[in-house]
Formats: C-alpha cells, sequence, structure tokens
C-alpha cells in the first residue's frame, strides 16, 4: 500500500473480514472430501474468526477520528491534564445538553473525594453531535459477551483462586454440554454469534492463561458452536463454568442478557437528560447520576429508579424502552460529552479525548459472601461488577485499538496500590506502538508519561540537604517509585526503540496551587520565590545530573524547567509534543502494519497451503524452499536440540487429551457402500476401524501434534528465542505436516496403541505408559525424520561422503571397537563431534524431506473447482485495497 490514508485501509479490512466469512464456508464445504484438511478445519476456523473480529475492530478504527487516552494512578492530576488541554477560553469543559449550557466538572463529573468516582469512560469531541432535546445524552452499551467478560474478570481477579470452593471436572463440564447440546434452538438467538465466543476465548486466555488452558481442548471448541442457538438464560449457564458456578454472577448475566435483548443488542442508545443531572430550584444538580458509581448500590434494589431510553438502530431512534438507571449504569461503556467551545490548543478541536476510571484494588475473596479488605461495604454483586468493568474498559479500548496515543498519568510524590495496570499497560503497547523496538523505532511514541503533582515533589525537598537530594530523584527514589517498581520488569520500559530506554516523560504541576517555592498575586502566578532560588537550583542541578533521570527523562533540563514555568506547570511543552504525535497519519500507518500483517497469517500462514496455483513446478519450488529453511536453521545449529524439542507436543497436553476420553468421527469408520460384511463373519475387524479408546487417542494426538505445530510460529517469544524468521517457520512447519502425513505417521501411532496390554493395569500407569508411547513415536520421527525405517542404502548420503548414508556411524568411527552386543570397547584416537554430525544429517534429511513432499502438498486433495473458489478469497483478501 503506497498511501496510508483511511478509505484504503478500511477497505483492504473488510476484505479481510468477508474473505475470512469466504473461508469459514469453504471449509465447511470441502472438509468431509478432504481429510487432511479436516484434520486441521477447526484450527483453521478458529484463526479466520480471530481475523475476522480483528478486521472488524480495525476497520472501525480506522474511520474514528485520532484519539488521546488519559488513564492515571493520579486521578486529580488526570482530570486537571484534560481540562488544561481541552477547556475553552473560559477555561470550562463546556457541553450544551437539552437546550442546557453545563460544565462537565461543575455538573456532571461527580465529586470523588480523593478516590475515582466513574465507572465509564468519558469521550470529549469537538466533532459534530446531533443533539435531540429530548434524547441528548448519547451513550456506547456493552454486548452481551461483553458482559460475561466483565462477570469472567471479576471472578479470576477478585476471588482468591485457591481457596474458592470450585474444582475443575471435565465429566460434568460435558455433562452441561450434552445437556445443553439437547437445548439447542432451531434457529440462532440474538446477541451472540461465533466469532463473540471466539473473542470471549481469546480475552480469558490472555488474562487467566493458567486456569483457561484446561478448557482449551474441550469446553471452548463445544460453546463456539453452541451459544449461538441458546436461550440467555442457557447461555448463563454455558458460561458459568468459567466464573466458578456462582449462582449471583450466573443470574447476573441472565438478566443484563435478557435485557440487553429488550435493547435490541445495539451498540449505542441515547437517553435524557435526567441520566446526568435533575433541575431543582432553578439549578441543575447531580441526582441519581450515572456517572457516579454509588448508582450501583440501586441494583436489584426496588428504589432503583426507572428511566426510558432509545435505541439507535441504524442510524435511527427506536421506540423507547424501559430499563432501571442502576442497569443503565452497568451497561454504559461511554459517555460522549461534546464541547460546545473551540479549546484552548486548536489540536483538541480535530482529537477526541478518553478519560478513563482509574483501576481499582482487588478483592481475593474466598466466597461471594466473604469479607475483604478492599471492600467498601456496599453491595457485592456491585463491588465485582464495578472492578470488572473499570478493569474491562481499558482492556477493551486497547484491543479495539481506539487511542494511538495514551497519557499515563502517575503522581510524583507517592505509589499507587494497584498492582494491575502494567500488564494492561503492556498490552495496549504491543497493539497500537508495537511487540518489538524495531516497530516502535517508526514513529515517536504515542506513550506520553506524566509525572503529576510535581510541585508536592518538589515542596518535599526545600530542606534536603545535596546528598539526599542525589537519592531523591533518580533509581532509589521517585524513578523508581512512579516508574520502576510497578513497570521495569517490562521490555518496553528497558528498550523501547534500539538501544534507547523509554523516556518520553514529562512533569507536569497544577498552576496556580499555593506552593512555598512560587509567588502568586491575583490568583496568577508572578515569580519564583527568592527564598527558595538557591535551594530550586541544587534541586535542577541534582535532577538533571542523576543517571536514572537522563535515561528515562529526555532533556531533563527541559523538563524541569517547563515544569517551573510560571501560569502553566509544563502543560505547553506536553501540548507541543501531543501536537506532533496525534496525527492521524501515525495512527494509520500502525493499523496499515497490522493490516500485513493478518494479511500474511491469513494467507501464508494458513490458507496457501491448500491452494494449487496453475502451472507450478512444484519440484522446483520444494527445491528452493528446501534450501531457504536448511540455510536459516544452519545459521542457528546451537539451538538445534530447542528446536527438535518444540516440535513435538508437551506431556501434559498429552495427557489432558488422553483423560478427555473423545472419539474423534474418521473417514474409514465410515460405511463403504461396497462393503457386505464379509470381514465381520469371518470374525476380523480391520485395525484401522477399531473404535477402541487407544486408536481414537492416537488419531486425536496427530490432530493434536499438527495444530502444535501450526501454533509455533505464532509464538513470537519461541521465534526469537530459537533465533528463525516467522515465514521461515511457517514453510518449516507446512513441510514437516506434509512429511508426517505423507510417511503415514498416524498409522505408526494406531499400531502402537492397538498393540496395548491393558489387562490389570491402573489407569494412572495406564495414562502414563501411553502419553510416553506416543511422544517417543513422535520424537523419533522429529529426530530421524522418517529415516530410522528406511535402509541405509536408500537413504541421502552426507556431502562429499557419498558412501556415508546419513544417521549412520562416521567413517572416522571405523578404529571404535564394538561387541556384538553393542558395548563399547575402544574409541577413537580423537574425539569425534558426534553432534555435530548429527546436526548436518538431521539438515540433509530435511533437505531431502522436503524435496520428497513434491506432489504431496496439502491442496493436492482440493477438487479443481473448489481450489479456483480458493483462489478467489486469497486474491480478496490479498489485494482489496487495490
Amino acid at each position: 500500500m503506497s498511501t496510508h490514508n483511511s478509505a484504503n485501509i478500511i477497505q483492504g479490512w473488510q476484505g479481510v473480514e468477508q474473505g475470512a466469512g469466504q473461508a469459514i464456508d469453504w471449509i465447511a464445504a470441502v472438509r468431509q472430501d478432504a481429510p487432511r484438511l479436516n484434520t486441521e478445519a477447526d484450527r483453521l476456523t478458529l484463526n479466520l474468526r480471530r481475523s475476522r473480529n480483528k478486521a472488524r475492530r480495525l476497520a472501525q478504527a480506522a474511520a474514528r477520528p485520532m484519539t488521546i487516552g488519559f488513564f492515571g494512578l493520579s486521578q486529580a492530576g488526570k482530570s486537571y491534564l484534560i481540562s488544561a488541554l481541552a477547556a475553552g477560553e473560559n477555561g470550562k469543559l463546556g457541553t450544551v445538553l437539552g437546550g442546557h449550557q453545563l460544565d462537565f466538572l461543575t455538573h456532571i463529573n461527580p465529586p470523588g473525594g480523593g478516590k475515582e468516582a466513574t465507572g465509564l469512560v468519558t469521550r470529549f469531541s469537538r466533532l459534530k453531535h446531533d443533539d435531540d432535546q429530548n434524547w441528548p445524552v448519547r451513550l456506547q452499551l456493552f454486548s452481551e459477551v461483553e458482559m460475561a467478560k466483565i462477570l469472567a474478570n471479576a471472578f479470576v481477579h477478585d476471588f482468591n483462586q485457591e481457596k474458592f470452593d470450585w474444582n475443575y471436572d471435565e465429566g460434568r463440564i460435558g455433562d452441561l454440554l450434552a445437556t445443553l447440546e439437547k437445548r439447542r434452538r432451531p434457529t440462532r438467538v440474538p446477541g451472540v454469534t461465533e466469532d463473540d465466543v471466539v473473542s470471549f476465548w481469546d480475552y480469558l486466555t490472555r488474562h487467566a492463561g493458567k486456569t483457561q488452558s484446561r478448557f482449551a481442548l474441550h469446553y471452548w471448541p463445544q460453546a463456539v458452536n453452541l451459544a449461538p442457538w441458546l436461550t440467555t438464560d442457557d447461555r448463563a449457564q454455558l458460561f458459568s463454568v468459567l466464573w466458578g458456578e456462582v449462582p449471583e454472577l450466573t443470574r447476573a448475566y441472565g438478566h443484563f442478557a435478557q435485557t440487553l435483548q429488550r435493547l435490541g443488542s445495539v451498540q449505542e442508545v441515547r437517553a435524557p437528560l435526567s441520566t446526568l443531572v435533575v433541575e431543582e430550584n432553578g439549578l441543575l444538580i447531580q441526582k441519581n447520576s450515572i456517572m457516579n458509581v454509588d448508582m450501583l448500590e440501586h441494583l436489584n434494589q426496588p428504589h432503583d429508579p426507572r428511566i426510558e431510553v432509545c435505541p439507535l438502530q441504524d442510524g435511527q431512534l427506536a421506540a423507547p424502552v424501559t430499563i432501571s438507571l442502576a442497569e443503565l449504569t452497568v451497561l454504559t461503556a461511554e459517555l460522549h460529552v461534546p464541547l460546545s467551545a473551540p479549546t484552548t490548543e486548536p489540536l483538541f478541536d480535530q482529537v477526541d479525548l478518553l478519560d478513563f476510571p482509574g483501576y481499582r484494588g482487588r478483592m481475593s475473596i474466598d466466597s461471594f459472601g466473604a469479607k475483604s479488605a478492599e471492600s467498601e461495604g456496599g453491595s457485592r454483586l456491585a463491588e465485582l461488577i464495578l472492578r470488572g468493568k473499570v478493569a474491562y474498559l481499558f482492556e477493551r479500548y486497547t484491543e479495539n485499538q481506539e487511542m494511538n496515543v495514551l497519557v499515563l498519568c502517575t503522581p510524583s510524590a507517592r505509589q499507587s496500590d494497584v498492582s494491575d495496570v502494567g500488564d494492561a499497560l503492556d498490552e495496549w503497547i504491543s497493539r497500537t506502538q508495537g511487540a518489538d523496538a524495531d516497530v516502535r523505532s517508526r514513529r515517536l511514541p504515542g506513550l506520553v508519561w506524566a509525572l503529576t503533582m510535581f510541585d508536592n515533589r518538589v515542596t518535599g525537598a526545600l530542606a534536603h540537604e545535596e546528598a539526599l537530594l542525589r537519592q531523591y530523584w533518580g533509581q532509589g527514589g521517585m524513578i523508581k517509585m512512579a516508574m520502576l517498581e510497578k513497570f521495569g520488569k517490562y521490555s518496553w520500559m528497558s528498550e523501547w526503540k534500539k538501544g534507547e530506554t523509554f523516556n518520553n516523560t514529562f512533569l507536569v504541576r497544577k498552576p496556580g496551587m499555593p506552593t512555598p517555592f512560587i509567588r502568586m498575586s491575583g490568583g496568577s502566578e508572578v515569580a519564583l520565590s527568592e527564598d527558595n532560588a538557591e535551594q530550586l537550583t541544587l534541586m535542577r542541578k541534582t535532577f538533571v545530573e542523576d543517571d536514572a533521570v537522563n535515561r528515562y527523562i529526555a532533556s531533563p533540563a527541559e523538563a524541569w524547567d517547563a515544569m517551573l514555568n510560571l501560569n502553566d506547570g509544563g502543560m505547553n511543552r506536553m501540548a507541543n509534543y501531543l501536537s506532533q504525535v496525534a496525527r492521524p497519519e501515525n495512527k494509520l500507518e500502525r493499523i496499515a502494519e497490522q493490516l500485513e500483517e493478518s494479511r500474511h497469517e491469513l494467507v501464508q500462514g494458513g490458507l496457501v497451503n491448500w491452494y494449487q496455483p496453475d502451472g507450478d513446478e512444484e519440484v522446483a519450488k520444494k527445491a528452493r524452499i528446501a534450501q531457504e529453511i536448511v540455510a536459516a536453521v544452519k545459521k542457528r545449529n546451537g539451538m538445534h536440540g530447542e528446536l527438535l524439542a518444540r516440535l513435538v507436543p508437551t506431556r501434559r497436553s498429552l495427557h489432558a487429551l488422553y483423560m478427555q476420553q473423545v472419539s474423534l468421527p474418521d473417514a474409514a469408520e465410515e460405511e463403504d457402500v461396497f462393503d457386505i460384511g464379509l470381514d465381520d463373519a469371518h470374525g476380523s475387524t480391520s485395525s484401522v476401524k477399531s473404535h477402541s479408546h487407544e486408536v481414537a487417542f492416537a488419531r486425536q494426538s496427530v490432530q493434536l501434534w499438527i495444530n502444535h505445530l501450526r501454533g509455533l510460529p505464532e509464538t513470537p517469544a519461541m521465534l526469537n528465542y530459537i533465533g528463525l524468521p516467522r515465514s521461515t517457520a511457517e514453510e518449516l512447519v507446512d513441510e514437516l505436516i506434509t512429511g508426517l502425513l505423507r510417511l503415514r505417521a498416524e498409522e505408526a501411532l494406531v499400531a502402537v496403541m492397538q498393540n496395548t496390554d491393558q489387562a490389570g493395569v491402573r489407569r494412572d500407569w495406564m495414562v502414563n505408559r501411553q502419553v510416553s508411547r506416543v511422544l517417543h513415536v513422535m520424537s523419533d520421527f522429529m529426530t530421524w525424520l522418517g529415516y530410522q525405517s528406511v535402509p541405509e542404502k536408500k537413504r541421502p548420503t552426507r556431502q562429499n561422503q557419498p558412501d556415508q548414508p546419513i544417521f549412520t556411524r562416521p567413517a572416522q568411527c571405523d578404529s571404535v571397537v564394538w561387541k556384538d552386543d553393542e558395548r563399547l570397547v575402544s574409541l577413537t584416537p580423537q574425539q569425534l563431534n558426534y553432534s555435530g554430525y548429527f546436526i548436518l544429517d538431521w539438515l540433509i534429511g530435511l533437505e531431502a524431506l522436503i524435496t520428497e513432499n513434491a506432489g504431496h502438498s496439502a491442496g493436492r486433495e482440493i477438487s479443481v473447482a473448489q481450489n479456483e473458489k480458493l483462489g478467489a478469497i486469497l486474491n480478496l483478501i490479498q489485494c482489496s485495497q487495490e
């Protein structure tokens, strides 16, 4: 893509979305007649759903205005920054709603008393807003599956998982799925799609990976296919295992799901002004405002006020629907505040600002009714929903890439006790800035770190001597407390760009606040205090000379001087930087990068393996691929053992698979129309048609193995550790899969499993024995590439030693004396590099394996007509922006 304009990028993502949908349908139509595709169909479909989810999100992100998020451990500092940047000439965040002129801070923002008092995101925008006098308040709602994410978040983070009385039981979950399958409706039930459930799966995998791994093999695949066909009550039962089957959470999900269905499952509603303020005695005051988290305490209470809202459907207001104010408070993700006056900073007339509620401490309760040190004494359900919702909000906007610039506000004079922020920030950086230093180096940092309330920091050091000041700012002081203790473990902090730490840090204070080091007159700052001039000079000197300050704060002298600027406090310097970084082209460039990455993942990492282009000289192609892979692997020969170890599934995953006792249908078990039952008449049954659990386990193991291999190129940490480019890893995996299927590894596993004497063997011993046998066959294949069963005379030979087959003893071993029983009697005079011999043999064998794969590619089992359809799908995904 030559230019990064929003129309091209939106069109590109729409092509990915449409292509992914068509590919899902294509797989469903073809898989029954294509055994190898059928083996990988579930994994391919899952990845296509993920790609379609991402395509929807980023097409919408490209269409939205440039946005800056404000996320803070310092609520007071965050509020001041937003006011200073977006206020009009009168210094107020003015808005007109329902014909009333309102000041956001006075009329709408709830008094927090030092704590975060809101539970939703506030969007400040100067863009044109259609103001309906009767329904002026514009609210964005959560979807049904997002409410499930919020409840699951609360369970994972607010319940003590080690003490909570709930155990994962595969049999009980299987019974639940079987029961719900019987209650599947004949038509889809609105509110949840298969793609929604995949997003829920991915969300919990990211945020609760350790506990979620046990759900991956059995529960989630069935839940994806089942949830869209269940009633809301049955969906609540389906998802209940993800929050420990806590009855109160299950009932809450069902209740909110039904409310959302009554609203038409819309994304947006319009509400009356009374949801924010009411008029009493000629004054507009806050009363029962959805902005105030205290409204959650009314949930399920008889005194919870009722209110009408209008769903927005296809751009038109639908008929009003009555819900309670507490319900609306829970379901609202975002309040839109249209700014009525031009901002003092011209940039913010074109840029939206998002104010995120601050994270709250989590409770770690043992049961729903248990007390907690973090509890605020109100409704337990309200507390759980609030904490889950506030945490999820930032994660939601991160996943949707709503903001490519984020101002992180941390107090300079105290430490936050919230420990969850680091992972959320790390995820935002990975998605919007880049997962590694190379990607982040392409543009200015979008993370703007504001050390707020700096007047307090300075005031606290006015009596410090130089020795103490030299410990006050850096590694042992402010930098450690405000930045490194919570965030120092993340790689972007130590290397934002190649060889450069993160240092896009600004010092900010609120002008007009009484301080000992600034003289005031008439509410304005007029001069620095002469009484503290010498101390301020010493403070500046020690600050600028500190090593940690220089690593994590760019231009520290400039930052210090800007912070002391009268009636500014560092805001002008930050605003100047924001005007450089908050540009649509920066956002579109990053979204375009991800578009190309997604196209590559979909095409080269998956679908292209099944497509056969016309006139392709496959032998020459295989030779080229083999040379490229061998050359790349040879460069990392020191990691060869690590590579081999990762080419087979883990013992734990095979153990879990065996314990599931789930048999897959097999093409060989289908009825043969020419079979008249002679085998059965003679009392013999083909081993391939065996219905035993062991044979089913062998076949499922091959599917697990293939899916494990396909997942390796999608694991950046593994690729970085091994040192292979992703494209090389994808080609290697594809050729190994082709090889193991061509050489009938499944038959070898079935044979091993069938020759099993189970009589009198304890189940736990049987499990370990069978898993070990499967691992042995898999490891043998990856170690010898199938050549252990090939006669030496028919194996490829070593380079420059045409009489030496691979995987045989080197010729230099002739002086070694072996007994008939393979006992070593005498060694060679010189030590031989046996590891080197093995690695070279393996690379020769790999090259031969790939070359011999010609004619056995995955697409060979696809019909000409279906191959043409796949070609059109690939073209739609790759060329939709042209």
